[in-house]
């Protein structure tokens, strides 16, 4: 592996490009443009009696490209469960389902609409009240007569 001295003040400028959590905990992304710089510094600053192996800037290259395929991977992930999760929810449409809000006796009735609220959460308005998709504890067939 390659040892290189990279100064500090260069380090301090490499911020996250975004945050977020997983599962509660933070999780602190590193862009692509921060990982070329990192890379850049380090071939910058290493060794001329050693420089780095071919095969040694082959894999960092390879490195960069998984990176970069697993950002977009999950980039299209999440896209691909926030569809479902929206399709999941307009299948409540015309059934009779129960909500509960947590303060309340849970309401039963028929699902009467689906939307998304400001924060982006699937809404199911149910009687006239309109509760979190998540918050459906059970869904039922309408019997017709």
């Amino acid at each position: 592996m390659i040892e290189a001295t990279i100064p500090a003040s260069e380090i301090e400028h490499v911020k996250p490009e975004r945050t977020g959590t997983i599962g509660g905990t933070a999780e602190k992304a590193m862009g692509m443009e921060d990982f070329l710089r990192l890379l850049t510094t380090q071939i910058a600053n290493q060794d001329p009696m050693e420089p780095m192996k071919d095969t040694e800037f082959i894999a960092q290259m390879a490195s960069i490209s998984s990176v970069e395929q697993m950002q977009q991977f999950a980039t299209s992930f999440k896209d691909f469960t926030a569809s479902h999760r929206e399709i999941a929810a307009q299948a409540y449409l015309g059934k009779q389902v129960t909500a509960q809000d947590g303060e309340s006796a849970p309401i039963t009735g028929i699902a009467q609409a689906v939307e998304k609220g400001t924060g982006g959460e699937l809404l199911v308005t149910v009687n006239g009240q309109t509760f979190p998709a998540a918050s459906i504890t059970k869904i039922e067939l309408v019997e017709k007569n």
